[in-house]
């Protein structure tokens, strides 16, 4: 597999184009991961589910690896995301739950708050269109996120009704299909610049396959 599309690069960071269905980095399939598509030595900062694609940024540097990390696990980044609900899902809103992840099956689930090891996970959205389609109405939605727990986009939307096209695992309208992915793609990725702290934006749009471009 080629080098994925860059949209930036300086001396400190990589900024990337991650393709739906690579992992981020080494897993037990085997299978061809971002950091060896990348040049060595660049460092994983934060992570994307290996069957969501989008922007991401890599550290070049020890030293920016590290404050990067910080600024991840700070309030300093922005995450937006496009997604693909189905049902007709408000027009805006904000949810809210506690999530427990389970390691050995891999996936998370909602759970109540004073539940041991669980989680708070907080998203933003708003719908910018509805379209009607053999999968019954589907909505396109733009998701900020203000926590990053695992899957919890996929988990929080599947709890309030309204699962992700694509989605084998929370969603059952999908869970005998195969050869799909959510329709979940990190849109935009805002973050201070390592070393200059200069605020660094990049978007990059979904690619041009179902169910995206039911709203083109």
């Amino acid at each position: 597999m080629s080098t994925p599309p860059i949209l930036f690069e300086d001396a400190y960071l990589l900024v990337v184009v991650k393709p739906p269905g690579v992992p981020v980095q080494p897993d037990k399939t085997g299978d061809m991961d971002m950091t060896a598509m990348l040049p060595a030595g660049c460092k994983v900062v934060h992570r994307l589910d290996r069957t969501v694609g989008g922007v991401m940024v890599f550290a070049k540097t020890e030293a920016a690896a590290a404050t990067l990390s910080a600024s991840f696990a700070g309030d300093s980044v922005v995450k937006t995301y496009l997604a693909v609900a189905m049902g007709a899902i408000p027009p805006t809103g904000t949810l809210t739950e506690w999530l427990l992840k389970n390691e050995r099956m891999n996936i998370s689930k909602v759970v109540p708050c004073n539940t041991p090891r669980a989680k708070k996970a907080v998203l933003s959205y708003e719908r910018y269109a509805v379209a009607e389609t053999e999968d019954g109405a589907l909505s396109l939605v733009r998701i900020i996120l203000q926590t990053g727990r695992h899957h919890q986009i996929r988990v929080q939307l599947a709890h309030a009704g309204t699962p992700l096209w694509g989605d084998t695992k929370y969603n059952p309208n999908f869970a005998r299909r195969r050869n799909v992915f959510p329709a979940l793609w990190a849109e935009r990725l805002t973050f201070p610049h390592p070393v200059t702290g200069r605020k660094m934006a990049f978007t990059c749009p979904p690619p041009e396959v179902i169910p995206f471009t039911w709203f083109a």
